[in-house]
């Protein structure tokens, strides 16, 4: 006797559960949009949040005389995000948009090379951070031959988020290109 009320429950349980879920699924597709959309923009919210990440130049050293080797900044990024994160690297010439240390006129200011260096000085174009940790790297700005000396150069250096495009955290760094002779 408990066997078959055991069983006649079990059966009733079972189609019990095919019309809940069979009114599920009629739900998911006739809502599949909405409901794609709705995740798409949760995760995008979510994941937005979660980055986070501080550039600068270690020491707050952020001048430098470009010698005939050119200029190094020690560059420190923080990430301060929930998830470790490769950061692309890029350096942008923002002569136009800056202040010179010494409020001479930007229009004199010169262009420079910028190349990325990690910390055995080999070339990178990104740098992985894990979440709440901190590390460095080098930038190396070249001068380039026939560049007229005691100009100056304003470098904007940006470490773009691949776990969020649209994130950019980014500083400046400052450089007078000196005559060797002078020295």
């Amino acid at each position: 006797m408990r066997t078959k009320s055991t069983l006649e429950k079990a059966v009733k349980f079972v189609t019990n559960c095919k019309s809940i879920f069979s009114i599920r699924r009629s739900f998911f597709y006739k809502n599949i949009f909405s409901i794609l959309f709705c995740l798409v923009t949760t995760l995008s919210f979510a994941q937005s949040g979660s980055c986070n990440a501080t550039l600068g130049v270690e020491k707050d050293r952020n001048y430098s005389n470009a010698g005939t080797d050119g200029a190094y900044f020690t560059m420190v990024i923080t990430n301060e995000g929930n998830s470790s994160d490769v950061y692309n690297l890029s350096a942008l010439n923002i002569n136009a948009n800056c202040s010179n240390n010494d409020q001479t006129n930007t229009s004199q200011n010169v262009n420079l090379i910028g190349s990325f260096l990690d910390n055995s000085s080999v070339p990178i174009t990104s740098i992985t951070v894990s979440s709440h940790q901190t590390a460095t790297f080098s930038i190396h700005l070249t001068v380039p031959q026939g560049t007229a000396y005691n100009k100056w150069n304003c470098t904007q250096i940006n470490a773009t988020s691949t776990n969020c495009s649209n994130y950019t955290t980014s500083t400046i760094v400052h450089t007078i290109v000196n005559n060797p002779s002078e020295n």
